[in-house]
């Protein structure tokens, strides 16, 4: 048997009893987008990992290694946020090929302290080593929230409303529009792709509120992320097909070159927006509270006491969708 034939999600099942040798202090392990820890008083902290792999995550010939530089940073900072917590220390490490000069370390670090200023984040190291061909980043970074405010992936209950903190489907569209080599005058859609910003300020009024009952960061897509949301708080879906908010440069591509905006906008990912539940009676609350700090609020459906995700098209009709979405392995 091969990782391919169970993906990256049954292999984290595969492995997840046993890895608890001293449970104490643990809030949270594996699981969701960061594991937790308590350190002291009513503080914990979250931390996170992701690694970037050329030409599985980035392809060198389209993106610059300063926008490289701010996305290694900020999936992570993602993770936090989608936990409700504020991003804190970070180290990074490299496996550099030879076919990687300074210049483009210089660039790619400056990407990285730009972002890192901007989120008060420290940089506090890490490791450096060669690689035989492909450049790999791999960012640890630490963050804290309240113990009492740390939004889980398991909390939502049936009758939650679903909702979106942003826009989905750009990146997967900017994306497309690399794979492809189209002449687009999307722009925003490709700098979607290459230069997410975490929703760090929304996941922050989202859990201050106390409101929502659950959050994760759409990084493998709004099917596949909901579908981590609904499998560990044991319930079900239906999103609305006309809720599911996209911009205007998406929408005109698809229709340009007959792209299925379904797909791209459901099973795709990498927008780093935020998607959680909130009760019905707390959904206007909500909504107010990230309005009137100028973030968004776009809900798309409900959760549902029957297993599985479903999606009400347009003409009214439900029909069943997979949870397919971004997966290593699959």
């Amino acid at each position: 048997m091969k990782l391919k034939d169970i993906g990256e999600f049954g292999f984290i099942e595969r492995i997840r009893k046993g890895c608890l040798i001293r449970d104490k202090s643990v809030i949270r392990g594996i699981g969701d987008d960061c594991c937790v820890f308590s350190t002291s008083g009513e503080i914990a902290t979250l931390l996170t990992t992701d690694m970037l792999v050329e030409k599985i995550h980035f392809l060198l010939g389209t993106i610059s290694p300063y926008q490289l530089g701010r996305k290694s940073l900020a999936v992570n900072m993602s993770d936090i946020a989608a936990m409700g917590g504020t991003p804190r220390e970070a180290v990074i490490s490299i496996a550099v090929p030879d076919t990687v000069d300074l210049a483009f370390l210089d660039d790619f670090y400056e990407g990285m302290k730009s972002i890192a200023e901007e989120f008060e984040v420290n940089l506090l190291g890490g490791d450096t080593t060669s690689s035989p061909e492909h450049l790999v980043v791999n960012v640890a970074l630490v963050g804290e929230a309240r113990v009492d405010e740390i939004l889980y992936r398991s909390g939502a209950e049936v009758g939650d409303v679903i909702f979106l903190t942003g826009p989905v489907g750009s990146s997967a569209a900017g994306l497309d529009i690399l794979l492809k080599k189209r002449e687009v005058d999307e722009e925003d859609l490709v700098e979607a792709h290459h230069d997410p910003y975490p929703h760090v300020k929304e996941g922050r009024i989202i859990a201050s509120m106390k409101v929502a009952n659950s959050l994760i960061d759409v990084s493998d897509g709004v099917a596949a992320d909901l579908n981590h949301i609904c499998t560990e708080s044991k319930l079900g879906a239906v999103i609305e097909e006309e809720m599911i908010p996209t911009t205007e440069a998406f929408r005109a591509y698809c229709k340009r070159f007959n792209e299925d905006a379904n797909h791209l906008s459901l099973h795709v990912g990498e927008d780093y927006v935020l998607l959680g539940t909130v009760p019905a009676q707390a959904e206007a609350d909500l909504r107010e509270a990230l309005r009137s700090q100028d973030c968004e609020f776009y809900p798309i459906g409900r959760t549902v006491s029957d297993a599985g995700l479903k999606l009400q098209v347009r003409d009214g009709s439900i029909k069943v969708i997979g949870a397919s979405g971004w997966d290593h392995f699959k």
